[in-house]
């Protein structure tokens, strides 16, 4: 009896052994679950991650082609679809049948687009969750007309004066021109739309016009602007650039001609009077007609007449120099015909006394003058045979 009560001793402390055992092993277990999870890497599922931006910027349209620029934060892809207008799209479409950029920070170029139609831009952008960004409007713009204008200039030259070219037009009817130092144009771009508004009118567009304006510099780098209007309302903007010459390289005027008589004739028509300018030498007979607005058939009035290159014969307006005029050499009787432009000043010096100065650009050589003066007292009348 006593070997089985005590074999019932040693089973009750095995399981009373087995049983604190168990209870260890599951305390131990609980443990383990409390230690904390390893944090997740950025991009993993879970994280929240923003939608990229997305601005769309065109830089330049053209007849047949769209240059535009994206920018962009947060983005990992972008695709892209010009489409016609009223023609309705959805990011998924642009995704299936767009373009992939491959450089988001590039410039981006469509082209076979049709002249003078309206588009839309459409663009999305997706970031690293595949999250879409989509301007359901899209970006409008219209493609220029076709261009049925051209213009060309050429023959560009210079004086330490003037700036001396040639424009050559097709299918204009208006052109205009301007001349801009070209310091003065730096971080600027010039427009058709400013050249047409603010410059110089070039009257014949059917052919070549040369053209000889003046400037205010010497040796200093300008920039010729001409923009020209087709009969669709097209425009069109060509430039070239030109440098005055050196005050060292200004022309040799030829010898001055002293006019030892001078006579004139006024002739008011309108609110213009003419004036029929004789003056002559013992070797030269000058003729020239200058036109006034404001003025006394009597009396010639001070001021500067031009006469252009462009300028067509007929009765010259106010501050204009006609076209028809006459240089005779009387020891030759030879008539002197090449004149080109150039200007006629008249000052009064006293009550009676004016000073007549003449000087024309010839024609033949852009460096050379015909040079007249008159200084003394102007008598109203024709001069007598």
């Amino acid at each position: 009896m006593k070997k089985f009560h005590l074999k019932l001793g040693v089973l009750a402390l095995v399981a009373s052994g087995l049983v604190t055992t168990v209870g260890c092993s599951s305390d131990d277990h609980n443990y383990l679950i409390k230690v904390d999870p390893k944090p997740e890497e950025p991009g993993e599922p879970g994280e929240h991650v923003e939608k990229a931006t997305l601005k769309v910027e065109v830089v330049t349209v053209e007849e047949e082609s769209v240059t535009f620029k994206f920018e962009a934060t947060g983005a990992e892809k972008i695709y892209y679809l010009v489409q016609e207008k009223d023609l309705a799209v959805t990011a998924k479409q642009v995704m299936e049948k767009g373009t992939l950029v491959a450089d988001a920070k590039a410039e981006q170029v469509v082209k076979e687009l049709e002249a003078d139609k309206e588009y839309v831009l459409y663009a999305v952008a997706l970031n690293k969750e595949d999250a879409v960004t989509f301007d359901e409007k899209g970006t409008a713009f219209k493609t220029k007309k076709a261009i049925d204008i051209a213009i060309t200039i050429t023959d560009v030259d210079s004086t330490h004066e003037r700036v001396i070219f040639t424009v050559t037009p097709t299918g204009a009817v208006k052109m205009r021109y301007m001349i801009v130092e070209k310091s003065a144009m730096e971080g600027r771009t010039m427009t058709a739309e400013e050249v047409l508004e603010e410059g110089f009118s070039i009257v014949k567009v059917d052919g070549p016009t040369t053209l000889k304006p003046k400037v205010p510099k010497p040796d200093t780098d300008y920039i010729i602007y001409v923009a020209g209007i087709s009969a669709t309302d097209a425009q069109l903007l060509v430039q070239e650039e030109a440098r005055t010459k050196k005050e060292s390289e200004a022309p040799v005027d030829e010898e001055l001609k002293i006019m030892t008589n001078m006579n004139f004739v006024g002739d008011e028509v309108g609110h213009t009077v003419a004036y029929y300018l004789y003056l002559s030498s013992d070797q030269w007979e000058v003729q020239f007609t200058v036109a006034a607005a404001q003025a006394e058939e009597d009396v010639l009035k001070e001021g500067r007449y031009v006469l252009n290159a462009s300028q067509r014969p007929g009765r010259p307006g106010a501050d204009e120099v006609s076209r028809t005029f006459k240089i005779l050499n009387k020891g030759t009787n030879a008539l002197d015909t090449d004149i080109d432009y150039g200007e006629i000043k008249i000052a009064k010096t006293s009550a009676t006394d004016y000073k007549v100065e003449i000087e024309m650009v010839r024609k033949s050589d852009v460096t050379k003058r015909f040079k007249a003066k008159f200084e003394g007292v102007p008598v109203k009348g024709q001069p007598r045979p």
